[in-house]
């Protein structure tokens, strides 16, 4: 394996697996975060041992030692991330040790070389790139610590900070937009990736993510978990008559009823062309019928133009301890082909433990 692969699987194993997105971009997103970090992290422990040692050189032992404490943790931090997988918590280090950096080197400096106020930019973006909108804290706050220590040192005066801090605040307020547009455009990325363009319900993948999310939940808890599969009756002979934009729109106004009379803890999602599938936590098998039985009465007394009338067919499976996601919904899917060859526009269960294949 080469050094590039090598390195793309260690950055890989540090991404926690709540964001292994299905969006492809927000998962890359993720990975650029965490490829900057561990860059960071190198460069970061290089120039502090290089700082150190120069220090140390010059007889300024205290210093040195600070350096070369905070280049030994800048370069074990993305190993000690890959170990815990917490993105959250290797921002958060890196932060405080650049910034313990920062402090230091200018402070070194000061007040000989002024020019090592520059320095001080360099934390809020930083802290906006690695910590969104959130970076203003991070960014205020070292602000307020390189004050405190500005007022005890006494190296300088007012006028010599003036334009450091006024750069700084300018840094800071484009930056934090900066992170909120990005932000934005990350929820946008992931509404289009969860969601179904024509119904607005979650799309397949989306729901196969939380399927198996509820199926772990509910078998780790003893909780008892139903599963629906619904088939519009009949909507090709819809789309060759009417249509395909009446056929959209017959998709739409069921998505529409569905949503409006399931509860909130229920899961809806466009299972693929003109399937629904919905996930009832907590629910046994008699009730999830009932609310098929419901939902199976509300779409039949949907109205269209033309006197066009819709009926749905349901499947209806209950979880049992020796069933997985895809048997729950091999299940189910049974169940909604028994309705569909029993005559259409009823509800069926299959509630044994068979062998499905």
């Amino acid at each position: 394996m080469g050094i590039e692969e090598s390195f793309k699987r260690f950055v890989a194993d540090i991404v926690p697996p709540s964001e292994h997105s299905s969006n492809p971009m927000v998962y890359k997103t993720v990975f650029l975060k965490i490829t900057l970090l561990m860059v960071l992290s190198f460069i970061g422990s290089f120039a502090s041992f290089l700082y150190a040692v120069t220090d140390f050189m010059e007889e300024d032992t205290a210093v040195a030692v600070v350096e070369f404490l905070v280049g030994v943790l800048l370069l074990s931090t993305p190993f000690i991330a890959r170990r815990y997988r917490n993105v959250g918590a290797l921002s958060t280090l890196a932060i405080i040790l650049f910034g313990t950096v920062f402090i230091v080197a200018i402070f070194d400096e000061l007040p000989e070389d002024k020019s090592s106020l520059i320095w001080l930019n360099v934390l809020p973006a930083l802290s906006f790139i690695l910590k969104g909108r959130r970076g203003i804290y991070w960014s205020v706050g070292y602000l307020g610590v390189h004050l405190i220590f500005t007022a005890i040192g006494g190296k300088l005066g007012v006028e010599s900070l003036f334009d450091a801090y006024l750069s700084y605040g300018l840094i800071t307020v484009i930056l934090y937009f900066y992170a909120w547009m990005s932000e934005r455009y990350r929820e946008v990325w992931e509404s289009i990736a969860r969601t179904d363009s024509l119904t607005g319900l979650l799309n397949r993948i989306s729901f196969e993510e939380l399927l198996n999310r509820e199926v772990e939940r509910a078998k780790r808890y003893g909780e008892e978990l139903s599963l629906v599969i619904f088939d519009i009756d009949n909507f090709k002979d819809i789309n060759d008559t009417y249509g395909h934009l009446f056929g959209d729109k017959v998709l739409k106004e069921i998505a529409r009823v569905v949503s409006r009379n399931v509860r909130e803890s229920d899961i809806i999602a466009r299972w693929g062309g003109e399937e629904f599938i919905i996930l009832l936590p907590n629910t046994p098998l008699d009730s999830a019928i009932s609310a098929s039985e419901k939902l199976r009465r509300k779409i039949e007394l949907c109205g269209f133009e033309d006197g066009v009338s819709v009926t749905a067919s349901f499947g209806v499976a209950q979880l049992y301890p020796e069933d997985d996601a895809i048997r729950l919904v091999l299940k189910a899917d049974k169940a909604l082909y028994e309705a569909k060859r029993g005559g259409k526009n009823k509800v069926v269960n299959f509630s044994g433990r068979v062998n499905l294949k």
